[in-house]
């Protein structure tokens, strides 16, 4: 199974590379102080959502499906080693996202830490969410197709989120909802909660791509 993640990652070397680029850009016009430093946290998410598609249309041009169940691995191991992958991508963009921060706050452009650490963590969050809906529909459905209804269902959930805001008074009320600054144990607490919901947000998505992987004809 560990030659199932390196696999993904030597496919992703190259647009790890680029990403790389474009957030060394980013970070330096945080820096300037031109944009805040949550840009940094934003793009991180974009990327991690961006990852799996890559790996998914990759191993669709070069037939891997079928090359792969060949293997004495299994299904199960399969699915575990792509979701393995897409958890240490997480992992990976969350700390350097705090690393960013750290050289930012030390910089001065950010005033408070503890709150640069919740957003990094609510970003997090967002990262694996995003590919815990989107892993079962790339299963299931393939590159093509499951991009088309991610951003449909993606669409769908916003407009939800605009239909149920606006009648309680739109961005008005939900600015009445922010706290003060987080202070250092919720600092601590909110990253913990985070990583735990996105554990077992990944492990539910995996029992259904898994069963959609298992049920399929390769």
């Amino acid at each position: 199974m560990t030659g199932l993640i390196l696999k993904d990652f030597l496919i992703l070397r190259k647009t790890l590379r680029s990403y790389l680029l474009i957030l060394i850009v980013y970070a330096g016009i945080a820096f300037s102080g031109a944009w805040s430093a949550d840009i940094v946290g934003v793009l991180m998410v974009v990327m991690v959502m961006m990852l799996p598609m890559n790996v998914f249309a990759y191993d669709k041009q070069c037939q891997w499906d079928t090359y792969g169940l060949a293997l004495p691995v299994g299904r199960t191991k399969t699915v575990a080693a792509r979701y393995l992958c897409v958890l240490l991508l997480c992992v990976f963009s969350v700390a350097l996202t705090a690393l960013l921060g750290a050289a930012l706050y030390a910089a001065g452009r950010i005033d408070e830490p503890a709150e640069f650490m919740v957003t990094c963590s609510v970003m997090g969050l967002m990262s694996i969410l995003v590919n815990a809906i989107m892993l079962p529909f790339l299963y299931k459905f393939g590159p093509e197709r499951a991009r088309m209804m991610f951003f449909g269902i993606m669409g769908g959930i916003f407009l939800l989120f605009v239909v149920i805001l606006l009648p309680l008074g739109g961005l008005d009320w939900l600015k009445s909802l922010e706290i003060a600054e987080p202070t250092f144990a919720q600092a601590v607490v909110v990253p913990a909660t985070a990583a735990l919901a996105g554990l077992v947000l990944l492990a539910l998505s995996f029992l259904l791509s898994r069963h959609f992987y298992g049920n399929q004809d390769v």
